[in-house]
C-alpha cells in the first residue's frame, strides 16, 4: 500500500513556476501526475462519476451465492452465516471506496479475512476477493499493487495446503479473478491519471491565458493613460500660464480641451474594464457541464453558435451568470441525474431561447420559496429585457426568451 507520508510529500511539493501562486499550484500538480517516482492522489472510487460504476459493479458479487445454490440443500445456519458475511463485505466495500488512501489497509485486510472466513463453507468467496484486487490496482502503482496481490495469493495457497481440503477450485478461481480485476484496476488508474493530466494542463493554459490577457490590458491602460495624462498635464500648465498673463480666452480654450481629453481617457478606461468583466458564455457552459459531470450528472448541451454571436457583451455576461447560478442550485438541491442546457435561435421572430432542465423531482413544489439565487436570476433576466419562466413540476424547468438579442447596447 502507498504510505500516507509519500502522499503528503507530493501535496507539499514546491513547484518551480514563477508566474503567480495559481499557476504554480497547477504546474506542481502536473509535475506530480507526470512523474513516476511520486504517487499521485487518485480520485476516490466512491465519489463523482466513479461512484455509480463502483456501486453498479456489485452486481457481479452475486456470483458469491452460486456455489451455495448448486449445493442445496444446506443447513439454514450456513445460509444465515453466508448472508451475514456477504452483507458485511458489501458494507466494508462501500465504506472502503469512500475512504482516503491512508485508511484503506485496515478495510482491505478486513475484507480479505472476511472473504477467507466465508470460503470455509462457500467456494464463492473467491468472487468477492476480486473486488479487493480491483481497489488495490486502482490506488497503487503496478509494482506495489502486484506485490500486494502476490501476498494475498501466497496466503490463499498456504491456507489451501494447511486448512482447506480439496479447495483447488477456490484457489484457482481466486487467482484468476484477482489477476483479472487487478488488471481492470490498473487500466482504470491509467485512464484516470491521463484524464487528470489533461484537465490540469487545460487549467494551466487557462490561467496562463488569463495572465496574458491581464498583461495586455495593463499595457493598453499604461499606453492610453500615460499619453492622455501627459497631455492633460501640459494643457493644465499652459492654462495656468495663460491665466497668469491675463489671456483668459486662450485659457478657456485650453480648459475645454482639457475636459475633452479627460472624457476620452475615461471612455478608454471604461472600455478596458468592460473587456475584463465580460464573461464568455461558451466557456461558462463548458465549465459548468464539467462540474456537473464530476458530481454524477448526465449533461447534454445544444448550443447554436450563431445565437451566441448575436449577443452583446452585457447579455452574454448576464446569461453566463444565470447558467452559473442554475448549476449551483442543481449541485446544492437536486436529487436528479440528468441536466440539459439549450440555446436556440428562432429566426422568425429573431428570438434567443434558453432552456435549462433538471430531472430532479420536487416533491412539494407549491411550498417552494425563491431564495436569493432565483431572485438574482430574475433580476439578471430583467436587466437584459428577457422573459423568464421557472417551473418545478414535474421537474425543474427554466426557460428564458430574449427577443432581438443584439438590439440592446451596453452603456459605457
Amino acid at each position: 500500500m502507498r504510505s500516507h507520508n509519500s502522499m503528503q510529500n507530493n501535496n507539499n511539493a514546491v513547484p518551480t513556476a514563477h508566474l503567480n501562486e495559481g499557476t504554480a499550484t497547477v504546474d506542481g500538480s502536473i509535475n506530480n501526475v507526470g512523474r513516476s517516482d511520486m504517487a499521485p492522489v487518485m480520485p476516490l472510487l466512491g465519489s463523482g462519476r466513479k461512484k455509480r460504476w463502483s456501486h453498479a459493479s456489485l452486481f457481479f458479487s452475486l456470483f458469491f451465492f452460486v456455489p451455495l445454490i448448486i449445493s442445496r440443500p444446506l443447513p439454514i445456519e450456513v445460509w444465515v452465516i453466508q448472508i451475514l458475511g456477504y452483507i458485511s463485505f458489501i458494507v466494508l466495500y462501500i465504506k472502503a471506496i469512500s475512504q482516503p488512501v491512508k485508511a484503506l489497509p485496515s478495510y482491505l485486510l478486513s475484507m480479505f479475512l472476511l472473504s477467507v472466513a466465508c470460503s470455509f463453507q462457500n467456494p464463492g468467496g473467491a468472487t468477492i476477493i476480486g473486488f479487493i484486487a480491483f481497489i488495490i490496482g486502482y490506488y497503487n502503482s503496478f509494482k506495489t499493487g502486484f506485490a500486494s496481490i502476490s501476498i494475498m495469493m501466497i496466503v490463499l495457497f498456504t491456507l489451501n495446503i494447511t486448512m482447506f481440503e480439496n479447495a483447488h477450485f477456490l484457489l484457482g478461481a481466486s487467482i484468476i479473478n484477482s489477476l483479472v480485476l487487478f488488471g481492470f484496476g490498473v487500466m482504470e488508474r491509467k485512464e484516470t491519471l491521463h484524464g487528470l493530466k489533461e484537465s490540469q494542463q487545460a487549467e494551466a493554459l487557462r490561467v496562463l491565458s488569463a495572465i496574458a490577457e491581464r498583461e495586455r490590458i495593463g499595457r493598453d491602460l499604461h499606453d492610453v493613460a500615460g499619453h492622455a495624462l501627459s497631455s492633460i498635464s501640459l494643457k493644465a500648465q499652459l492654462a495656468d500660464k495663460l491665466i497668469s498673463k491675463d489671456k483668459i480666452a486662450d485659457a478657456h480654450r485650453e480648459v475645454k480641451a482639457l475636459a475633452q481629453l479627460s472624457q476620452a481617457l475615461l471612455s478608454d478606461i471604461r472600455q478596458a474594464v468592460s473587456d475584463i468583466k465580460q464573461l464568455s458564455l461558451g466557456d461558462e457552459i463548458a465549465k459548468d457541464k464539467a462540474l456537473l459531470e464530476e458530481n454524477g450528472f448526465n449533461v447534454s448541451t445544444t448550443i447554436d453558435d450563431s445565437a451566441l454571436m448575436k449577443l452583446t457583451s452585457k447579455q452574454e455576461s448576464q446569461l453566463a451568470l444565470i447558467v452559473k447560478e442554475l448549476t449551483t442550485n442543481t449541485l446544492r438541491y437536486s436529487k436528479g441525474k440528468t441536466v440539459s442546457i439549450n440555446f436556440d435561435l428562432n429566426v422568425n421572430p429573431n428570438t434567443l431561447v434558453m432552456t435549462y432542465q433538471d430531472d430532479g423531482v420536487v416533491e412539494d413544489s407549491v411550498s417552494i420559496k425563491e431564495g436569493n439565487g432565483l431572485m438574482g436570476i430574475r433580476e439578471r433576466a430583467a436587466s437584459i429585457n428577457a422573459n423568464l419562466s421557472i417551473s418545478f413540476y414535474p421537474s425543474v424547468n427554466v426557460q428564458l426568451i430574449l427577443e432581438n438579442p443584439s438590439s440592446e447596447k451596453v452603456a459605457l
